[in-house]
């Protein structure tokens, strides 16, 4: 290997490896960052860190997060706190569909989950070696973002419902999912999903494991193979490094946090429209009551009104 050019890319990032004349000596210095984890990071040092700007929770943000910590990216958030934060950024016209998340990286503003990630992906080689390779991992990632997806909205869906929706990502990922995702392992005995090589559907994956263990701690006892995909992804350095306490990874979404997240993002025009709704319910509810003891006045004073005004 010629050292001296591996040297000299080392100190200037930015330089095109395809203008080597000789490809060989091209590959022996991809090769060397590669293996030292040195291009990497040192790609992110000559674009600066990826700025991300999402709530101060897991969300649509938190596959961006794992993907980036398993690259070995440096971060930075902002993280969006209220409603006035939110609308500062749809003002300044960075949000090209008025919704995060976002991510500032490479001079960019990107936007929409998936793009998102394909680009990161892209960028620190996780997305396969050719085209084949390229549509298993969008099929395994798009399986692992429909069960994700549940997941998302569980935390916020109201008391009643939360059950029934607990019922459904069991039901999901025990008899659907998982099973699907072990018959894959199985068919090729390889140790990873595509090519036998890390690619972001393995680091979807183990995040999702993560958070349906977190609802079911039994849920992965029918799936050793996933289990040892787990357990090496998690082993991984860069991985091991975000499982840790204090990483930028965002714990479980609970009841405190959800009631919080509501009051910083309900404004007054918000405030105003449930009371015009809360008044429509009365004037419903009187002009049902109304007709309902028309034909006896006297059984009014048994029909009173459920909604308090505040």
């Amino acid at each position: 290997m010629d050292l001296k050019k591996a040297t000299a890319m080392k100190k200037d990032p930015q330089r095109n490896l395809d203008e080597d004349v000789n490809p060989q000596t091209t590959q022996k210095i991809r090769d060397h960052f590669v293996k030292s984890g040195e291009r990497n990071q040192g790609t992110a040092l000559m674009a600066g860190k990826p700025i991300l700007h999402y709530f101060n929770s897991r969300g649509r943000m938190e596959s961006i997060r794992w993907l980036l910590a398993a690259a070995g990216v440096e971060f930075e958030e902002k993280c969006i706190k209220t409603q006035k934060d939110l609308e500062k950024l749809k003002n300044d016209g960075v949000l090209m569909f008025q919704q995060v998340p976002m991510v500032e990286m490479d001079g960019m503003k990107l936007v929409q989950t998936r793009a998102i990630l394909n680009y990161i992906a892209s960028k620190y080689d996780l997305y396969g070696k050719d085209m084949k390779e390229r549509v298993l991992i969008d099929m395994y990632a798009e399986g692992t973002a429909d069960m994700n997806e549940m997941i998302v909205r569980y935390p916020f869906l109201p008391s009643g419902e939360k059950e029934t929706s607990l019922a459904q990502i069991k039901e999901k990922a025990r008899n659907c999912y998982f099973p699907a995702f072990e018959k894959v392992l199985k068919s090729h005995g390889q140790d990873y999903l595509v090519g036998n090589r890390l690619s972001r559907a393995d680091i979807h994956l183990v995040e999702l494991v993560y958070h349906v263990e977190e609802l079911d701690s039994c849920i992965m006892i029918s799936f050793p193979l996933l289990q040892a995909l787990r357990t090496r992804i998690s082993n991984l350095p860069t991985v091991k490094k975000f499982l840790q306490p204090g990483s930028q990874r965002k714990p479980f979404e609970d009841e405190k946090y959800v009631e919080e997240l509501k009051k910083s993002f309900c404004t007054a025009a918000q405030k105003l429209y449930c009371r015009e709704l809360t008044m429509r319910s009365l004037r419903e509810w009187t002009q049902a009551r109304d007709k309902l003891v028309s034909a006896d006045p006297p059984s009014r004073n048994r029909y009173r009104c459920p909604v308090l005004i505040r």
